[in-house]
């Protein structure tokens, strides 16, 4: 008996040969006695362009619309031609007594291998079987699942979602973006899932644009007694801040004419447990290369694949398990033995009782889906590049941690009563730091910690300081590439009903695993959207698109979640065989009929949209005001035209580029480049960096001690004589972790009890300066930070407190950046639209600047 076997990718027909002992590898198949193993690429067929069926409707014209085949029809794909080619002819013209189909255990596996076998004219259903399984495809698991093949017929619900998917999408793409191109004048591509994200952008740009800061107040009070002294914050029920002040100012007159002191009413300890976190699908490693390296989920896909493919060192990435399947268990068990030689500290404290079946965290046939969690395979090649090396440890930290111990902690509450009031202090005390030691040890404690002395129920604390703070709400932040993946992949908050909320913290989300990297593409591609730096900031186009759409009752559907939320439901219902598939392609076509008539005569204010100049290309955001950097025909410079900050196109004689400028935005210093030309015409290299001298960022040179040259017309000073001062040396740093919070940082002995002037988050301490805890984009995005060294003086725990109460510091000796001293004094002062600067004052008549608190 021979078999054919239909793959999806070479990768896996290697597999299935070296499990079955196939070893003669022909054009496009391999072959042996009883088996013949060829493979897809992807998709090997597409649906018809309209012009296919028509060759009149090539051109886009309203009166041809709506677009609605009869019968659908596929054609071969012109870039894989050949391989179609080759399937088609072991179909047609050789006799195989099965053909077995092994592509991906999917509802997009499943439309692969129909499409090839439908364009390819195969009809005889009863010699195809299914090859079915999520596992890892090691020897042993492929040769038991080809001994548990089912009928390709049990399949056949899985292969009529994909197909109307399929249609669907091309009925809404094809009618609505012919429609509104046609219309508006200009390109404006529709989509059945890349509108509701674009929606959701667009959404957020107004609500930041139109968010109305609230004032509000919080109260906290050192309490001091024998036992030593705690911070208590003022809470009442649920709520922690008081929105109204004259109930704030009654407040704090009460607590300081209360001659009491505060009584301990509460006081609660549990020991609690952490598990290590899952291990990664795509889009979990995409949001945290987002997070810790700035990488846009596409290049995030794109090293992922690298590492599968060519590497060889991790699994198929395109995946949305989190965990393994049971016959994992050796390949497990044989990674970790390799992995424990390379890299034993990652490994050294791994738990044996964790590495078998009963971790059903890892080890979940229940939770499968067509590929099991990114793993690692092999330790990573010394000639990697730096971004796949840094790709790669996340996802062996993952690996590891997952068969470590829960991490264990003590959770501490006290509430203090006092003036009739409650305050409540909280702490946590890592006992065990279990799967945390592979991240270092309290890296990812997000819990405001605090030393609380032993205190019970009944003990006093005199009242040593009464504090209130005025603070403003703030808006929610820009997307990032995580965060718009979190809310595509959980939008539930998104939508009403609650039928859809349920769907939606399941495994169903707005795109899948492999096309939300590219759903983003396309929108920056289309116009839509404009990256700067990890922001993903709807454009005006993107804007109008949503707006247009919106003003029509049948077409706003496609701005909305919840309405795609509803399609993919009802295609879900069809993939489980409880739906029905006509009716949901009627539903389809009813819905673009009616939008298509609906947009051809609604009122589109196209004037408005064609009136405005299209803007320059965004680089990076301003140092100087955080606002938008754009290229422009001789610099790049920021579109507020009363921010003086530039970058010349061209400085001593180099041109400077887009990239370069770009880097130089971000990292605050790029290079070292060669190619500079001095006033006296010598060649020389230097590094550019921005700086921020007397209030003024500009670019200058950097030189590392070394080298000799000339001014640029005061834009970049090449004389290496010229210092600059440590704050801004410490401004060139990348901003992120390694910059501001180092692995390990916790709230700073002694300034546990500042908060962030921003957002009120912990300060915490890192390499070069004093942040805010809530520096991550998902914890939103804070950019408070206060550098170590000003102008010289390096900064004591005292100047630190003194600072963040508003005070003003004593006298200090300071430094320029061109090395003389003054005298000053600092004090933090609101910036507007900056957040708050550090305001230097120096003593008789030299003149003042201010240092932006803003990484």
């Amino acid at each position: 008996m021979t078999e054919l076997i239909l793959t999806e990718k070479f990768s896996v027909a290697s597999d299935f040969a070296k499990a079955l002992g196939v070893k003669n590898k022909k054009d496009g198949y391999f072959e042996g006695d009883a088996h013949v193993i060829t493979w897809a690429v992807g998709h090997l067929v597409e649906l018809f362009e309209p012009d296919d069926y028509d060759a009149g409707l090539k051109k886009w014209r309203v009166e041809t619309l709506p677009l609605i085949p009869e019968r659908f029809r596929y054609k071969p794909i012109t870039r894989t031609l050949q391989q179609f080619r080759t399937i088609k002819a072991l179909l047609t013209q050789r006799q195989f007594d099965r053909i077995i189909i092994a592509t991906d255990a999917g509802r997009e596996g499943e439309v692969i291998a129909r499409t090839i076998l439908l364009e390819s004219g195969f009809r005889d259903k009863e010699r195809i079987m299914r090859f079915w399984t999520s596992q890892a495809l090691v020897p042993k698991v492929v040769r038991d699942t080809m001994n548990q093949l089912k009928p390709i017929t049990d399949y056949d619900r899985l292969w009529r979602a994909g197909y109307y998917r399929q249609v669907s999408d091309w009925l809404v793409g094809m009618n609505l973006t012919r429609l509104m191109t046609v219309r508006l004048g200009d390109l404006f591509s529709v989509g059945r899932v890349q509108t509701a994200v674009l929606a959701m952008l667009v959404d957020r740009r107004n609500e930041r644009e139109h968010f109305i800061p609230e004032t509000y107040w919080n109260f906290k009070v050192l309490f001091s007694g024998d036992k030593g002294r705690w911070t208590g914050r003022w809470f009442k029920e649920k709520e922690t801040r008081i929105t109204d002040k004259p109930q704030a100012d009654a407040l704090l007159e009460r607590f300081q004419a209360e001659k009491a002191p505060g009584v301990v009413v509460s006081m609660k300890k549990e020991t609690k447990q952490e598990p290590p976190p899952l291990l990664f699908s795509l889009t979990d490693l995409q949001q945290e290369a987002n997070n810790r390296f700035g990488f846009p989920a596409k290049k995030t896909l794109a090293i992922a694949q690298a590492l599968y493919q060519d590497r060889k060192c991790l699994s198929y990435p395109r995946t949305d398990s989190k965990v393994l399947g049971t016959a994992s268990l050796g390949l497990v068990n044989t990674v970790l033995g390799k992995l424990e030689q390379a890299c034993p500290d990652l490994f050294a404290f791994v738990d044996p009782k964790r590495v078998s079946l009963s971790n059903r965290r890892v080890f979940n046939d229940a939770k499968l889906t067509d590929h099991h969690a990114l793993i690692p395979f092999k330790p990573i090649s010394e000639a990697a590049s730096r971004d796949e090396k840094l790709l790669f440890d996340l996802v062996v930290r993952r690996f590891a941690a997952a068969f470590h111990p829960d991490c264990r902690f003590e959770s501490t509450r006290v509430v203090t009563l006092f003036a009739k009031e409650t305050f409540q202090t909280r702490g946590k005390v890592i006992l065990d730091p279990g799967w945390q030691r592979v991240y270092g040890t309290g890296i990812r404690d997000k819990a405001e910690a605090e030393i609380i002395p032993p205190l019970v129920e009944g003990d006093e604390g005199a009242v040593e300081k009464i504090e209130r703070e005025e603070k403003q709400t703030s808006p929610p932040p820009d997307y990032s590439d995580s965060l718009l993946l979190k809310d595509m992949t959980n939008p539930g908050r998104y939508v009403a009903e609650e039928e859809i909320k349920r769907l939606y913290r399941g495994d169903i989300g707005i795109g899948t695993q492999s096309t939300r990297a590219q759903i983003i593409e396309t929108l920056i591609s289309r116009g839509y959207v404009q990256r700067a730096g990890k922001r993903l900031l709807a454009t005006d186009k993107g804007g109008y698109l949503v707006t247009q759409l919106r003003k029509c009752p049948i077409s706003s559907v496609l701005t909305s979640p919840e309405e795609t939320a509803r399609w993919e439901m009802q295609l879900n219902t069809i993939a489980l065989g409880e739906g029905s598939d006509i009716r949901f392609l009627d539903h389809i076509k009813a819905f673009v009929t009616n939008a298509v008539a609906e947009l051809k005569s609604a009122g589109l204010n196209v004037k408005l949209f064609k009136a405005e100049q299209p803007q320059a290309a965004v680089i990076g955001i301003c140092p100087a005001c955080g606002k938008a950097v754009r290229e422009n025909p001789k610099a790049f410079s920021c579109e507020d035209r009363g921010c003086e900050f530039v970058i010349f196109k061209r400085i001593a004689g180099k041109s400077i580029s887009a990239k370069m400028a770009t880097n130089l935005l971000q990292y605050r210093k790029s290079g070292p480049f060669k190619g500079f030309i001095s006033k006296k015409k010598k060649r020389f290299s230097a590094s550019l960096k921005i700086v921020n001298e007397n209030g003024h960022w500009k670019v200058t040179f950097d030189f590392n001690n070394q080298g000799k040259a000339s001014s640029n017309n005061g834009q970049a000073s090449p004389d290496p004589r010229r210092s600059i001062s440590t704050v801004e040396r410490v401004r060139s740093e990348p901003r992120g972790p390694e910059s501001l919070s180092a692995p390990g940082s916790e709230p700073t002995q002694g300034a546990e009890t500042m908060r962030c002037p921003l957002c009120n988050g912990t300060i915490i301490e890192g390499n070069r300066g004093f942040g805010c805890s809530n520096w991550r984009p998902e914890h939103g995005d804070c950019r408070f930070v206060i550098w170590k060294e000003i102008a010289g003086k390096t900064l004591t725990l005292q100047n630190l407190e003194t600072l963040i109460a508003g005070k003003k510091t004593r006298p200090y000796v300071l430094k320029n950046s061109n090395g003389d001293k003054f005298k000053a004094s600092m004090k933090m002062v609101k910036a507007p639209g900056q957040g708050v600067a550090i305001e230097v004052e120096p003593q008789g008549e030299g003149q003042g600047f201010k240092v932006l608190c803003l990484r």
